[in-house]
């Protein structure tokens, strides 16, 4: 963050207060491992929904520190890093949750440079669970030896969920019973957003059903074919944009990315994955 600041000519204070904002928009992640993969390759597969004009904003960076793994990230330029994939072969990306215990604290989007700075995936789940966080992402933390977990945090609390089936499938929405008491997704100050929530209630169960009817097949087409799903357009996995809403609420599918941890390899879509072109990107 200080080397944003020297880049940008804007006072380190003023940066910092900025990014503590750190919510995204609307997601959906699809992990599978060998147990569901064709030829038992591991993917990570992710959507990034945002505002329509931050599209124009989307990098990719190339990574290779002084220390620990090289990184290929997915972000937008001069925010958190928000997909990545690690030479160590881990990967992560994160879901917005919206909770009712958030503090002062470690800002949620922080946790990511020290999750691509794992070199075991034991190391990368701690990293995205601070005892001093403020709040949380699910952060879904997958590695090539096929392990996958989605953390759901809150500021105070978090739980892990398991793949079945070599799958797991997460949007914007708290899927562990025991974390459904920090859920505010539903309510807000001006009443209910029962619409905003029923978008991630519907993606989830549109991509877990898309995924079990390819059990045992699923490629890295498929995974296209998934992120470019429009049941409950334009709120749908593939996310469009909404003219009949004010022009700040709007948001659409910004880019998607489809991590190999096998080949160590990124498909990266810019814009809607329905009409984008994928290109791939290698750490090799």
């Amino acid at each position: 963050m200080k080397g944003y600041a020297k880049g940008s000519g804007i006072p380190f204070e003023e940066l910092f207060t900025l990014l503590c904002q750190g919510e995204r928009g609307l997601c959906t992640d699809v992990s599978v491992n060998a147990e569901a993969s064709a030829d038992g390759s591991i993917y990570s597969a992710h959507t990034e929904d945002w505002r329509p004009v931050d599209e124009e904003h989307v990098v990719l960076l190339h990574g290779e520190p002084d220390e620990g793994p090289s990184f290929l990230v997915v972000t937008l330029a001069g925010l958190e890093l928000i997909t990545g994939l690690n030479s160590a072969g881990i990967s992560f990306s994160a879901n917005s949750l919206y909770q009712n215990d958030m503090r002062l604290g470690v800002p949620k989007m922080f946790v990511s440079r020290r999750i691509l700075a794992a070199r075991r995936i034991g190391d990368a789940i701690s990293a995205v669970i601070p005892a001093e966080r403020a709040s949380s992402y699910n952060n879904n933390i997958c590695h090539s030896s096929g392990e996958m977990y989605s953390v759901e945090g809150s500021a105070t609390d978090y739980a892990l969920l398991y793949p079945s089936n070599g799958y797991l499938v997460h949007t914007n929405h708290y899927l562990a019973p025991r974390m459904s008491r920090y859920e505010a997704l539903f309510s807000g100050p001006t009443g209910t957003s029962l619409e905003r929530g029923t978008s991630s209630i519907v993606r989830f169960n549109r991509a877990d059903a898309l995924v079990r009817r390819s059990l045992g097949r699923i490629t890295a087409e498929t995974l296209s074919s998934i992120l470019s799903d429009h049941v409950n357009f334009p709120d749908s996995i593939c996310g469009h944009e909404d003219p009949g809403l004010p022009q700040l609420e709007r948001s659409k599918t910004n880019y998607a990315v489809i991590s190999d941890l096998t080949s160590l390899e990124m498909r990266v879509c810019l814009g809607n994955p329905c009409v984008g072109k994928w290109e791939r990107f290698g750490l090799r």
